[in-house]
């Protein structure tokens, strides 16, 4: 097994991240693996390709722009449809690697990565496999405002529209606290539990714009083209975002569901073992058949 530090172009920024690659001859099919909104690559991804590794696939996993060690301004701006770029570059890349057969390239994403998966799916049929854990469906504004910490959407649509009006005059972005004051529980349990490691590149802040760009984005029509590329959802039981079961009900064959315990951080921490255990299984079945 060896693993490596790597760098590649999206858009002419240049991302960092890490590509391991098993033991034995290859050429060995790849997941590709992307985490949620502000989060990086240190975040769970590493223990997913260790365990594919484990099973013959390699992994590629890396920061989005803006994030981490990756390139990118705003710093710890959420690009949404930047990340696309991203996921579609990191496919690129990984076709370029010698030992792994371009023929089976499989994408996994949690959270907002999780839409991400969705989103690429369809268009990008390069990918042959495609895991969608906790995946965030349908970024309404009541959401998006919920997430950033406003009690209503009016005044969050205010003060979106009044740093739009300053950046454009030059003047610096707006950041909020990731994990807001009240209400984010959670969230907060989540972050406290992190290694010194994994908070290595942790700022604790993230854009208001990362709130804002696709506000009314909804991948739930797109998610029937994924067929017949092989689709697991993972879900947890107590998850809060909207619109994940619709997602999976309006997804066609071959599809499968696992649900897990706990909320949406629970497959980061008491579910983790459980979500990798059923991510290992779908990439063994549908790369290495």
């Amino acid at each position: 097994m060896s693993k490596r530090q790597v760098e590649f172009l999206s858009d002419g920024l240049t991302l960092r991240g890490v590509v391991q690659i098993p033991e034995g001859t290859g050429p060995f099919p790849i997941v590709i693996l992307g985490h949620g909104l502000s989060g990086l690559k240190e975040w769970t991804l590493p223990e997913v390709a260790e365990a594919l590794v484990q099973v013959g696939i390699a992994g590629l996993w890396f920061d989005f722009r803006n994030f981490g060690d990756s390139d990118g301004k705003p710093r710890d701006e959420v690009s949404h449809y930047g990340r696309l770029q991203d996921w579609h570059a990191a496919i690129s890349y990984a076709t370029t690697l010698p030992e792994i057969d371009r023929k089976k390239i499989g994408i996994w994403g949690t959270s907002l990565g999780g839409r991400d998966v969705l989103a690429i799916a369809p268009i990008d049929r390069r990918v042959k496999a495609v895991v969608a854990q906790a995946p965030a469906i349908k970024w309404t504004p009541a959401l998006a405002a919920r997430m950033a910490g406003f009690t209503d959407i009016e005044t969050f649509q205010q003060e979106l529209a009044e740093d739009q009006a300053n950046r454009v005059l030059g003047k610096e972005a707006r950041y909020l606290s990731f994990v807001k004051p009240k209400g984010d529980d959670v969230k907060a349990a989540f972050i406290g539990g992190l290694s010194e490691d994994e908070r290595r590149n942790y700022s604790g802040r993230v854009t208001l714009q990362s709130y804002q760009p696709n506000a009314l984005l909804d991948v739930t029509p797109g998610v029937e083209l994924i067929a017949p590329t092989p689709l697991l959802f993972i879900l947890a039981e107590q998850d809060f975002l909207p619109g994940q079961k619709e997602a999976y009900q309006a997804a066609k064959e071959p599809k499968s569901l696992v649900t897990v315990g706990g909320n949406h951080f629970s497959p980061y921490s008491e579910s983790k073992a459980d979500s990798i255990k059923a991510t290992k299984e779908w990439f063994e079945q549908h790369l290495k058949g």
